[in-house]
C-alpha cells in the first residue's frame, strides 16, 4: 500500500513537472530558458516512462541533499561519530551521484544542477541551530531523506527499463547501511537526554538572534 501511494505521487508529480514545461517552452529555446533545479532532455532522448524521468529528479535532488548538508556539519561540528558519517555520506553518495550522471545522460536526460529553494531552506536551517542541537538536526534530516531515498529507489528497482531497474537495486543496500548508521549515530545523541524533557532537537540550544 505504501508504494502504491508514491507510486500515484511520484507519477502525479512528473505529470505536473511536465505540463509546466511544456507551458514554459512555447516558442522558447529549452536548452537556455530551463531551470537548473529541473530535469533537461536533448533531443534525442529515450522517451522513458514518466516515474523513469522522475526518478531520476527526485535521486538528484536526494543525493545533492546528502552531500550538501553533509559538507555543511563537516565544517562545524565536533563530533567524532558524525564526522565519520558524514564522511561517509559525502564520500559515498558523491561517488553514487556521478554514477546517476551518467545514467541520465547515457538516456539523454540532464540531471539538475542545484536543489530547488525548499530543499536548500532545509540545509540552511542548520545554522539556526548550535552544537548538539545542529547535530540531532543533521541526523534527523539524514534519517528522513533515507528514509524517502529507500522508497524511491524501491520503485525505480522495478523499472521496466534494465539500466536504471539495475542501478536502483545496487544502491538500495547502500541506502538501508546508511539509514541503519544514522539511527545508531543517532541514538548516542538521544539516549543519554531520554529523561531530560521534550526537547529531541535541542530547541533550547537554538542561537539567539
Amino acid at each position: 500500500m505504501k508504494n502504491s501511494f508514491l507510486y500515484l505521487f511520484m507519477l502525479v508529480f512528473a505529470a505536473c513537472s511536465s505540463k509546466e514545461h511544456k507551458g514554459d517552452d512555447k516558442g522558447q529555446d529549452t536548452t537556455n530558458k530551463q531551470p537548473d533545479t529541473i530535469i533537461g532532455r536533448s533531443d534525442h532522448a529515450e522517451n522513458l516512462d514518466t516515474l523513469d524521468v522522475s526518478f531520476f529528479q527526485q535521486a538528484a535532488y536526494g543525493g545533492m541533499m546528502e552531500v550538501e548538508s553533509s559538507a555543511k556539519i563537516l565544517s562545524v561540528t565536533e563530533s567524532p561519530d558524525v564526522k565519520a558519517f558524514a564522511d561517509m555520506m559525502v564520500k559515498d553518495h558523491g561517488g553514487a551521484n556521478m554514477k546517476l550522471k551518467a545514467l541520465a545522460e547515457s538516456k539523454g536526460y540532464i540531471l539538475p544542477a542545484s536543489l530547488p529553494e525548499s530543499k536548500v531552506a532545509l540545509i540552511g536551517k542548520m545554522d539556526s541551530f548550535k552544537d548538539e542541537g545542529r547535530n540531532e538536526y543533521y541526523l534527523q534530516l539524514m534519517m528522513n531523506e533515507h528514509k524517502n531515498a529507500i522508497d524511491i529507489f524501491a520503485v525505480a528497482s522495478r523499472s521496466k527499463d534494465e539500466a536504471i531497474n539495475k542501478f536502483a537495486k545496487s544502491l538500495l543496500p547502500t541506502l538501508k547501511h546508511h539509514y541503519m548508521e544514522v539511527r545508531k549515530v543517532d541514538s548516542l545523541f538521544r539516549q543519554p537526554k531520554a529523561n531530560q524533557g521534550d526537547d529531541p532537537l535541542k530547541l533550547s540550544d537554538r542561537k539567539k538572534q
